[in-house]
């Protein structure tokens, strides 16, 4: 027979290394199968080379037992004894040949059939040791492909390995290899399942005992007996048994089942230094996996085994590198649960934590997360501070933005929230930005693509797992029920962290065990100080007691600096009232009302009757108390409370806490008064769909304070409060109106009140004094935007004057707008508009220059329409409107008489270029009859002075070059006589047709009629046509402007009035067509009367801020000159102060 070649095996601890076992240990029978291979004839052929015949013979011994199960003849033996040395020989062929080699190998033997041989001799009670042996050595190398796992679940394969498991209790090679087996079954969850459905884990544990023949598995929570001396087959029996746990705690149903049988101090048994390191090794993976998730029961059973000083020990690096990296991720699972974390910092783990996170925050996530968790007691934070967690926290959150952990990054950085030292530490390394940029996030409703690797279960149990402090009482309420009073005082809270930290009692167990607690209390006391774990992921949603025993549980107020501060409701109001004195930030400006129970801050809370309260239109000196919030209400879904924020827990509630308390300082403008902090606080008032009354009371608490005026007028952030709370504009395309007609009114009156608190402050000496040095002495961009908000915050006109005029600041003011015009090269150094506005885009992107010009038009506009709300300025809109009217009642079509130019002495004929001739009357057209608002100085000189066409006689034509006929039509009309208004003999259909047809026909305001007589009458220079073609002008810029301010149903006018460009439906761009136009006309053909009143309605305070922007915009690219349009704004400026 053919010699095999003996096959290399691998020892123990390096086949266990691998994700599956493929070899076994050498056995006995694996040496007798291998010499008696070894004496066979290598000249004759070998059957055993041959599957097919190795699975006959299974066969043959299979079918032969089941024949004849009881005959007794020697033939019967004789043939017995053969079957049995062929089966014996296709095991040893098929263990060391056929399914050697690799997967395929595997595969072959499957897809033949070799499968049921190898169960039925499982199921055979008597088969032998030796026989088990090799078959079960088979089953588990072949169990290592997927495939064949599959297939012996479905022959119900698991249930005969754990059957063979229970019938061979005292033989340990054969529990080491149904082990091995089981093992590699529970690689699939079906396996798993299969397996703890089957009872395969209590022998398993029984493997886990060092006694050769254990009568039951180790009870739980019970700390074993020092460990015997064990021999190397109990050892190599207790590796499989731990590897085969590691794979069945896939499922938390699974762990909790491994855990109420006692897998934990089994487990823990070898982790003792006395074990070989593969066995510690396995143990501690097998651990490692069942305290994922640590909940109430594991937590039970770590506090009582004992295993956190050998997880300790083993985390300080006494096990090697392999050992300290599984031990401190063991360690990080148990921080989930808070009666844990003060044991776990008092063994020095913390610095571990830090060091490992600084390397590599993914790969060491699980070390990130227990060093948040860690930061939810007392005793731990300093340690997280003295070990450098806060730098490692500030890094994560810049660094990973929509990551799943940024969550609870925030959270542990809110645990400092009362830690003064580490606040000023968290603002140093830069939180601030961080926090406000994950803020516009939020609003953005991105929160669910960030946190898109969370489920909603683990979402649940992620915010229990964070909530949970053992410096604070359940949120259960149950705790003050089933303990004596004194163990839910105050100083029982605070004290126990501290207690376990320094070693004065190993566990709470011990503080459980008093007369005031029940045996039942002590069968399972995690079920009252551990509200993390629950069976379902409601509870982690439960109402918190802060909401209903706030007043009365002391505990709960520990971090509150003032005892009544729970108590109070989240409804805020808003003094305003510009002439009283400068309130306080935490007195006069936020009036927080006691009610009954804590509101909710939110307002989607259910609709209650409101209390009456006084409005914003009532007298300017009355107090107004201006709502921010929804009225108290109990919320119908219980939410989760955080111990330090009274209010319902909101994705953006930890960042807003954080923010708030930076606001509490006493100069927070360092942090808070920034404009990209700034910009993001007015995003996200503005764009989330229910935001924070948090966000309110600081913005509030910090208009308030006098230390923030100056930052608040340097960066801008005063229009900016005008711009985007009041006004309601939107920055970029992007940004949607999401929020309620009702939210936007409390939006709008907080924008009122926060300018209301500013004014009061800037009214002062002091305010006076700061607004004086920043125009001053002030950079650029500050100078600009301090101008920018002046009108805003001071009605003092004659201050007003002193720093617009007289030190020159509108004329700074004013210079960005050559941006505006388009026509400077692209060079962004060059726009002064993105380099003081850059910082106000939020989000921050890249954007666009028009976005900047656009804000810059905005802010101009809502600086001038306030400086001239109520001056003398506005008399075009009561000259306008006048003049419109009368226009509108003649009638064009009434043709019964004639005006005067036809009832007139034609002497005198006009050559136009097109060969058209034009009568007039001489004496007329050049003055010397006729009133003197008609004359003309262009023709009296040309007809009456020393030029050819005065002597010139009547039958002669007086050429006129460049001029249409309706330039002079029109023009010699009106030196007739004829009028646009009036009746009688003055009536003229030419003249009276420019009200009817004057801007149709043309889609360019230049080459429409009225136009044509505006240029005639500016060449021919006629004074009196002139001003009675600019009022029409007016009155059509003025007739619009109304449509614009008043968008309610009226009488529909004529479309005349507007261009052909223009919709009828739409009077935002019948205004935005026509004013450009018309002051690009008052420029060009000196009509300065009509650009000062286009300036004036578009400084109208009435107008739509978005129509107003967009046509300044359009008006500067359309100007003549962008020098004199600031000419012109200034002189606006200057007559409404004068």
């Amino acid at each position: 027979m053919e010699r095999t070649r003996p096959v290399k095996k691998l020892d123990f601890p390096e086949a266990l290394s691998k994700g599956c076992f493929k070899t076994d240990m050498a056995t006995q029978a694996e040496q007798e199968e291998t010499q008696a291979q070894s004496r066979t004839d290598s000249s004759s052929p070998s059957p055993e080379s041959s599957l097919s015949w190795c699975l006959i013979q299974l066969n043959k011994s299979i079918s032969r037992v089941d024949a004849a199960p009881g005959a007794e003849s020697k033939p019967s033996r004789e043939a017995d004894k053969r079957l049995r040395a062929g089966q014996w020989r296709a095991l040893v062929a098929i263990r060391t040949h056929h399914i050697k080699g690799g997967s395929s190998r595997i595969r072959r033997y499957q897809t033949q059939g070799g499968l049921p041989p190898l169960l039925a001799i499982l199921r055979r009670q008597e088969s032998s040791r030796k026989i088990l042996d090799l078959t079960l050595s088979i089953l588990a190398n072949c169990c290592t492909e997927k495939e064949t796992r599959a297939e012996v679940r479905r022959l119900d394969g698991i249930s005969l390995v754990v059957e063979v498991l229970k019938r061979h209790a005292s033989v340990e090679t054969v529990e080491n290899r149904a082990a091995r087996a089981l093992g590699n079954l529970a690689m699939d969850p079906e396996g798993s399942a299969q397996i703890h459905s089957a009872g395969g884990v209590p022998p398993l544990l029984l493997c886990l005992s060092l006694s050769s023949s254990p009568s039951s598995p180790p009870s739980p929570s019970i700390v074993p007996a020092p460990p015997p001396a064990a021999s190397s087959s109990t050892l190599e029996r207790a590796q499989s048994a731990a590897r085969a746990l590691f794979y069945l705690s896939d499922t938390p149903s699974n762990r909790l089942s491994l855990l109420s049988q006692g897998a934990l101090p089994a487990l823990a048994l070898f982790l003792a230094s006395e074990y070989p390191l593969g066995l510690r090794r396995a143990c501690l993976r097998a651990l490692h996996e069942l305290t994922r998730g640590c909940g109430a029961e594991c937590a039970r059973e770590v506090s009582v085994s004992g295993v956190l000083s050998q997880l300790g020990l083993l985390a300080s690096g006494e096990g090697g590198g392999a050992l300290e990296e599984l031990s401190l991720k063991t360690l990080a699972n148990l921080c989930s649960q808070g009666c844990l974390r003060p044991l776990v910092g008092s063994m020095g783990i913390i610095q571990k934590f830090t060091e490992e996170a600084k390397k590599d925050p993914l790969k060491s996530s699980v070390l990130f997360k227990a060093l948040c968790l860690c930061c939810k007691e007392a005793v731990n934070r300093a340690k997280v501070k003295e070990s450098g967690g806060l730098e490692v926290l500030i890094r994560f959150l810049s660094s990973y933005q929509n990551h799943p952990l940024t969550r609870l990054a925030v959270l542990a950085c809110v645990d400092f929230v009362y830690d003064e030292a580490a606040l000023e530490q968290l603002q140093e390394l830069g939180l601030v930005p961080l926090l406000v940029r994950r803020l516009v996030d939020l609003a953005r409703e991105d929160d669910f693509k960030m946190d898109a690797g969370l489920s909603a279960s683990s979402q649940c149990s992620e915010l229990g797992s964070c909530f949970d402090s053992f410096d604070f009482p359940p949120p259960d309420g149950s705790r003050k029920e089933e303990m004596g009073k004194e163990q839910s005082s105050s100083s029982f809270l605070s004290l126990r962290s501290w207690l376990l930290s320094e070693g004065f009692i190993s566990s709470e167990v011990e503080l459980m065990k008093s007369p005031c607690s029940s045996d039942g209390d002590l069968g399972s006391p995690h079920s009252t100080w551990s509200p993390a774990y629950s069976s379902s992921p409601s509870s982690s949603s439960s109402p918190s007691p802060l909401s209903s025993d706030v007043s009365s549980s002391p505990a709960q107020q520990k971090p509150v600096s003032s005892p009544s501060a729970r108590s109070r409701a989240c409804r805020l109001s808003i003094s305003v009232s510009p002439a009283s004195p400068c309130p306080q930030p935490t007195a006069s400006t936020s009036i927080l009302q006691p009610k009954p129970s804590v509101s909710p801050c939110k307002v989607s809370s259910p609709p209650r009757k409101r209390a009456r309260t006084s409005s914003l239109s009532s007298s300017a000196s009355r107090l107004t108390l201006v709502s921010l919030d929804a009225p108290p209400a109990i919320p119908k879904t219980p939410v989760y409370q955080h111990p330090y924020h009274p209010e319902p827990w909101a994705p953006e509630s930890p960042i807003l806490l954080l923010l708030s308390r930076f606001s509490h300082a006493t100069d927070p403008s360092t942090a808070l008064v920034t404009a990209p902090v700034f910009s993001a606080l007015l995003h996200y008032l503005t764009q989330h769909r229910e935001p924070s009354g948090r966000c309110c009371r600081m913005l509030v608490r910090i208009s308030c304070n006098l230390n923030c005026l100056q930052p608040l007028v340097r960066t801008g952030a005063v229009a900016l409060i005008r711009h985007r709370l009041c006004l309601r504009e939107q920055d970029g395309p992007g940004e949607t109106d999401k929020q309620s007609d009702r939210m936007k009114a409390k939006i709008r009156q907080l924008g009122q009140g926060l300018l209301n608190n500013l004014r009061v402050q800037s009214e002062t000496g002091f305010g006076s004094g700061v607004l004086t040095h920043i125009v001053l002495s002030g950079s650029e961009s500050d100078k600009i935007h301090c101008i920018l908000c002046l009108p805003l915050i001071i009605s003092n006109r004659v201050l007003l004057k002193k720093l617009l005029l007289d030190s020159g600041g509108l004329i700074s003011a004013l210079e960005p707008l050559v941006c505006l015009d388009g026509a400077e090269d692209e060079d962004d150094s060059a726009d002064k508009c993105k380099s003081f506005l850059s910082a106000w885009i939020c989000p921050p992107e890249q954007v666009c220059a028009s976005r900047y010009h656009s804000l810059y038009a905005s802010l101009l506009i809502g600086c001038l329409s306030s400086l001239l709300a109520g001056s003398k300025v506005e008399l075009d809109r009561r000259e306008g409107q006048g003049v419109l009217e009368k226009l509108q009642h003649l009638d064009p079509d009434s043709s019964s008489c004639q005006c005067p130019y036809q009832t007139s002495i034609h002497d005198l004929n006009f050559l136009l270029d097109d060969g058209s001739l034009l009568p007039g009357n001489r004496d007329v057209v050049s003055g010397e009859v006729g009133v003197a608002e008609a004359e003309s100085e262009y023709f009296r000189v040309l007809l009456r002075g020393k030029f050819d066409e005065a002597q010139r006689s009547s039958r002669d034509s007086v050429h006129i070059r460049d001029v249409s006929r309706g330039m002079l039509l029109p023009v010699l009309h009106y030196l007739h006589g004829c009028r646009m208004t009036g009746d009688g003999a003055g009536r003229c259909l030419v003249l009276s047709s420019l009200v009817s047809g004057g801007l149709t026909g043309h889609t360019v305001f230049q080459k429409t009629p009225l136009a044509e007589v505006m240029m005639g009458a500016s060449r021919f220079l006629v004074p009196g046509l002139q001003r009675t073609a600019e009022d029409l002008c007016v009155s059509v810029l003025s007739s619009l402007a109304s449509k614009v301010e008043a968008p309610c149903p009226s009488k529909p006018q004529k479309h005349h009035l507007a261009l052909n460009t223009v919709d009828e439906n739409g009077e935002d761009s019948a205004l935005l067509s026509v004013l450009p136009q018309f002051y690009w006309f008052s420029q060009r053909y000196s009509y300065s009367r009509l650009g000062l009143s286009c300036l004036s309605i578009l400084l109208r305070p009435q107008l739509p801020p978005s129509v107003s922007s967009d046509c300044l915009l359009r008006l500067v690219r359309q100007a003549d000159s962008t020098e004199s349009l600031r000419q012109d704004l200034l002189s606006l400026a200057t007559a409404a102060l004068s």
